[in-house]
Formats: C-alpha cells, structure tokens, sequence
C-alpha cells in the first residue's frame, strides 16, 4: 500500500482484541510500513438502550486502544434497521447516547465519526438526517461512504456539501451497475446479496461530482479507500490496491 502512495489505514475492531496489551508492536510495525493509524472501526450505537452491550465501556476500551496507538477517528454505525420508522423520542435517546460516546472519544483525545451504513437507519438520506439531527456536532461527525450512499439512494455529493462542517473523512468504493438497479427495485435482495461493490471508476458512483463538492467546502481530510463486498479480481489484494490508486490519480487529472 505504501508503495503506491498510500500513506494511512483504517482498522477493524478486531486489531485491539488482537494488540491490545502490545500496541507498541503494532505501532512499529505501521511506522515500518510507512501507514498512520488513521480510523479505528468500533461497531453499532444499539438502538434499544436496554440491549447487552455496554456501549460506554466498549467506546471507551476502543479510544484508550487507539489513542495509545496514535489514531486519529473512531468509527460508529447505528444499530437500527431501515424499514422501521422509529418514533422520535426513540432517535432522541439514540442521540443522546451517542453524544455521550462522542464526548468519552473526545477526553481520549480523539474525533468520533458516525458512518450512514447500508441496512441500517443511516442507508436513506432521511435515515441518516434522523441522526444527524438527533446528535450534537461537537462530538459525532460524519464519514461519508460513496458508496454505501449511492446504493441506498443518497447523492454523495449533496452530503458533502450539505454537512461539510460535519466531515472528517470519506470512504471511496464504487457501486456495481447491477447492484444498484437490484436496490431501486428490491432493497432487500441488494442488502442480502453476495456482491455489491467494486473498484473506483468501474460502477455507478460519481466521483467526480463528488470531488467537486469536496473541493467546494475545502475539504483537506483522508479519503480512505475501501473494497469489501466485492468479487475478487484477479491478481488479489495487490492488484486491487493498485487499481484503485490508478483510478485516483485519474480523478485528480
């Protein structure tokens, strides 16, 4: 990755299961690879405030993690689903929650950013503003995925500029043509289907649009680059990487 030119990495949860009492390891060995800890994924706000997971404890496991390692962002999606419609008061004390977490990221020292995801209250555009206008934006940002956005209907591009003050960083993947015909038409069958993304300038999504609305409220954060959900190209990982930083520099000419 850092040989292309990539020069950051967001992690999944599973990397402080896994580094937690040797963060300096980890530290060393991102500093070998040229790679700063950019965002660090911490999984869903439960809705129901009674459910099993203290979400306080969680967050605050995951921000002590990250700041020891030197990130910078941590992850959240809500854990709530797209076709309830979920009365008020019920976003409300989602709101409230998740402005707590943001405050417990914020004593750690770091930024805490909510992603609108796909099968969740966030995949809609009123989904996501439900939450947005529920949360405090001293303490929960936004992270605009292009392409969880574009399957769900949204305009990537509107939200950028929209909630420009909001953003601290964007996930770039594009969206399969097929993909997004199948969402039109049955939401469902798309959230449930084996591959829904690809490469950056092989689907639907419209990054130009979309770096033009960056470049309109004069973002200078990370764009982290992102393929899950995708069928395996040839060549692996590898090959992906470079695909993907080819059709950036394509964008940027």
């Amino acid at each position: 990755m850092s040989a292309l030119g990539f020069t950051g990495v967001q992690c999944l949860g599973w990397v402080r299961d896994e580094y937690e009492t040797r963060v300096e390891v980890l530290r060393d060995r991102l500093a070998a690879l040229r790679l700063k800890p950019v965002a660090l994924s911490c999984g869903r706000v439960e809705v129901d405030p009674e459910g099993p997971r203290n979400d306080a404890d969680v967050i605050r496991g995951y921000a002590s993690f990250f700041s020891r390692l030197g990130g910078q962002y941590l992850q959240v999606t809500d854990g709530g689903k797209p076709d309830v419609n979920y009365p008020a008061e019920t976003i409300r004390q989602l709101g409230v929650r998740m402005n707590e977490l943001g405050r417990i990221v914020s004593d750690h020292g770091l930024t805490m950013g909510y992603h609108p995801h796909v099968s969740q209250i966030g995949e809609t555009r009123e989904g996501m503003a439900r939450v947005l206008d529920a949360t405090d934006e001293r303490y929960v940002k936004l992270i605009a995925d292009v392409g969880h956005m574009t399957l769900g209907g949204s305009d990537p591009a509107e939200i950028v500029r929209t909630y420009g003050s909001r953003l601290i960083f964007l996930h770039f993947k594009d969206v399969r043509k097929d993909a997004a015909e199948q969402a039109r038409e049955n939401p469902d069958l798309a959230r449930t289907r084996q591959y829904v993304f690809c490469g950056i300038g092989t689907g639907v999504a419209d990054f130009a649009a979309v770096l033009e609305a960056m470049q309109s409220i004069q973002f200078a954060g990370w764009i982290i680059v992102e393929l899950d959900g995708n069928e395996p190209a040839p060549g692996g990982p590898d090959a992906a990487a470079r695909a993907n930083w080819e059709a950036l520099e394509k964008l940027r000419r």
